[in-house]
C-alpha cells in the first residue's frame, strides 16, 4: 500500500482545503483501501474500495463498501483520498486545538477561549482585511492587543463587543472562574 501526502490548509474558521484527491477517472484505489469519497452529486463519503466478484459483474471495476453495508458504485465517484496510509501535512491552519469557539456574532466575528484563560481571542472577518485578531480581557470586557491595521475596523466593533460583553458577562465570567469555557448562547443585538 502506498502512502500518500495530504496538505490541509484553512485560512477560514469552518474550512480545510485538503488537497491529494484523485479522480476517480484517472485513477482507481488499490483492492480493500479504504478512503474519503467525494461523490458526483457534492456529498462526501467514505469507504473501502472492493473490486470483489458481485462487484465486477457486467465489466464494472469495482466498487466503495461503507461500514453499514452501504455501496456507492464508481459510476457516483467523483474523486477519492486515501485515508488508510495517508499522513497530513497541516499548514496555515487557522485554530490551536486548546481554543474552542464559544460565539459567533454577526456572521463576521468569532470568539475563542483556552480554558482558565484571563482573555478572549476574537476574529473578526470583513471590511478591507481579510481577517483582524483581537483579545477581551474576561473579567473587565476591554479590548486589548488591536492589530494597528485593524484599528479602524474594531473601533466599529467596539460598542457591539460590549452590549456582547455585558450581556452574557455573567457566563464568562462563571466560565473564567471554574476553568472550563463553554459554548454561549446565541446573541443577537
Amino acid at each position: 500500500m502506498d502512502i500518500y501526502e495530504t496538505f490541509a490548509v484553512s485560512n477560514k474558521p469552518g474550512e480545510i482545503t485538503l488537497t491529494g484527491f484523485h479522480f476517480i477517472k484517472d485513477m482507481l484505489p488499490h483492492d480493500f483501501e479504504v478512503c474519503l469519497i467525494i461523490e458526483k452529486n457534492g456529498h462526501l463519503s467514505a469507504g473501502c474500495w472492493d473490486t470483489g466478484l458481485w462487484s465486477t459483474e457486467n465489466g464494472r471495476a469495482g466498487s466503495f463498501r461503507q461500514s453499514r453495508g452501504g455501496v456507492i458504485e464508481l459510476d457516483n465517484v467523483l474523486a477519492w483520498l486515501s485515508i488508510e496510509e495517508t499522513t497530513i501535512n497541516i499548514k496555515e491552519l487557522w485554530w490551536n486545538p486548546e481554543y474552542r469557539l464559544i460565539a459567533i456574532l454577526l456572521n463576521c466575528v468569532m470568539v475563542f477561549a483556552k480554558d482558565a484563560d484571563e482573555y478572549l481571542t476574537i476574529e473578526y472577518y470583513g471590511g478591507n482585511e481579510e481577517k483582524i485578531i483581537f483579545h477581551m480581557d474576561v473579567t473587565t470586557g476591554n479590548i486589548l492587543e488591536i492589530d494597528e491595521n485593524g484599528r479602524g475596523e474594531i473601533y466599529y466593533l467596539q460598542s457591539t463587543m460590549r452590549a456582547w460583553y455585558d450581556d452574557l458577562k455573567e457566563k464568562l465570567l462563571e466560565g473564567y472562574y471554574s476553568g472550563r469555557y463553554t459554548v454561549l448562547p446565541k446573541w443577537e443585538e
